[in-house]
């Protein structure tokens, strides 16, 4: 039975839970909003629909470097987290508190290992210092905000970090209450090295979840997923991915350039 009570939620939050399964939310899976480049990103992301509708600015802090996808794996320790919570009583938490090691551990990273913590550091610093400006929330063309997703405090102790506590952006936090926003997504992505595949096992999961194949223009899918490689250098090893969960081709559609997925 679901206690509809917002303070067991909130109570629920500052605890370990037994997580269910591992979940992201919509916009951020379907919108280039991280780098998926290993290296650090100054580079601003602008992305806009091709209906002109849609559009989002990602932008970089100049001491830090633009949040990387390797930093939401965070996010999405959160939202499974928030969505645990939600099954259980109703009622989605405004910010949750946890320790590096519930964190890292869910991760699958080694949390007693220094190099892990010192990660987690820095993705804090990149996720809550990038800052985003568009209206792919509101779905409202006139309609343009500027924010950021999180917001973030710990206390820092000789062996390292504790009780963290994330507090999300209002924008993102509507986003999850709404039907269908928090979709369940492969554990298989937070062992993914690779940036580019780690994007694609999120983006075209999406986009196949109602039909069995996606086609998408080359240049469109390169801005989906925040690259700047030469259009040929993407295309070539988008091809060349055959371990994960589609069969992927190139096809011409009105003389353009397009991927197919296809799933296996």
């Amino acid at each position: 039975m679901i206690e509809c009570d917002a303070d067991y939620a909130q109570k629920l939050a500052l605890e370990p839970i037994g997580i269910k399964s591992l979940k992201n939310e919509k916009n951020l899976m379907l919108y280039p909003f991280c780098s998926t480049s290993k290296s650090v990103r100054f580079k601003s992301i602008k992305y806009t629909s091709k209906d002109g509708l849609l559009s989002l600015e990602v932008t970089a802090n100049n001491e830090y470097g633009m949040a990387k996808i390797w930093d939401f794996d965070i996010l999405r320790f959160v939202f499974s987290k928030i969505d645990t919570i939600a099954k259980r009583t109703g009622h989605y938490p405004s910010y949750v508190v946890f320790s590096a090691y519930e964190c890292l551990k869910f991760l699958k990273r080694n949390p007693n290992a220094g190099k892990n913590i010192k990660w987690l550091k820095e993705a804090l610093d990149r996720l809550a210092s990038t800052t985003y400006k568009g209206n792919v929330f509101k779905n409202d063309s006139k309609h343009v905000t500027g924010f950021t997703l999180i917001n973030y405090e710990y206390i820092e102790t000789s062996k390292g970090i504790e009780k963290i506590a994330i507090s999300l952006d209002e924008k993102l936090l509507i986003s999850l209450k709404s039907s269908n926003s928090l979709i369940t997504i492969s554990e298989r992505l937070l062992e993914e090295p690779s940036g580019l595949k780690k994007r694609l096992l999120e983006l075209v999961a999406l986009k196949t979840s109602n039909q069995d194949t996606w086609i998408v223009p080359v240049d469109e899918l390169q801005c989906l997923c925040a690259n700047t490689w030469s259009i040929a250098k993407f295309k070539n090893e988008i091809k060349s991915f055959s371990d994960l969960p589609w069969a992927i081709s190139e096809v011409k559609v009105d003389d353009q350039s397009n991927i197919r997925f296809v799933c296996k």
